[in-house]
């Protein structure tokens, strides 16, 4: 799956598309990681949940599933929502694009599918470490207000703290230290950045098309 960084690229981009500034920008980037808080892979979340139910991923259809049981709010582009399911979204379109190349490549004829896995994350936390984003939340009141709404969310359970605690994250840029300055192995940065685009460009087409505006 992309890495926060990746995330937060890919959202800041759609932002500027939707021309989201304020409030509201900063609640579609925080959308835009919040699938992966209860999931505590990385943080310190007060309570984990496991990655298929913060993913909706039932039947392997993430991002329409979550927009079957919120549709209301994402027609209406509420900002948390419409972060969440871009979210979703985007894992998806990340690992199909992946996987679909990698098959009729000449490496991923002799690789198995978990040294494929590996190849994949190696190349997004790579990608990730390219950027160096933060949500900027400024106080605990902002906080409080960000987890209220996300709990509004079903799969969703989540304290001020633990959104404090990504912006520690961030801030620390300790996510990608491992493979900094190592060479990619499948994609290169530029193949990234126009899947980052053709991400964008698909899900502004399968949900921010007429009939949703």
């Amino acid at each position: 799956m992309p890495s926060w960084n990746i995330h937060l690229e890919a959202g800041i981009r759609l932002a500027d598309k939707l021309k989201l500034s304020g409030t509201k920008r900063k609640e579609f980037l925080f959308g835009c990681l919040l699938p992966d808080i209860n999931n505590g892979y990385i943080n310190h979340v007060k309570t984990r949940k496991h990655h298929c139910e913060t993913h909706y991923a039932f039947d392997q259809k993430s991002s329409l599933n979550f927009y079957a049981e919120n549709k209301a709010q994402i027609d209406s582009k509420e900002p948390v929502f419409l972060g969440y399911l871009f979210h979703l979204y985007t894992d998806g379109y990340f690992n199909y694009d992946f996987y679909r190349t990698i098959k009729h490549s000449e490496l991923g004829g002799n690789l198995d599918h978990d040294e494929k896995r590996e190849i994949k994350h190696h190349d997004f936390w790579i990608f990730d470490s390219k950027f160096h984003h933060q949500l900027n939340i400024e106080n605990r009141t902002e906080s409080s207000k960000l987890a209220k709404i996300a709990n509004t969310i079903p799969a969703v359970q989540i304290e001020p703290e633990d959104i404090e605690d990504i912006e520690r994250i961030l801030s620390n840029q300790d996510l990608n230290s491992s493979v900094k300055g190592e060479p990619y192995t499948f994609y290169t940065e530029e193949r990234l950045n126009d899947l980052i685009e053709s991400t964008i460009d698909s899900f502004s087409h399968d949900y921010l098309g007429e009939q949703n505006a």
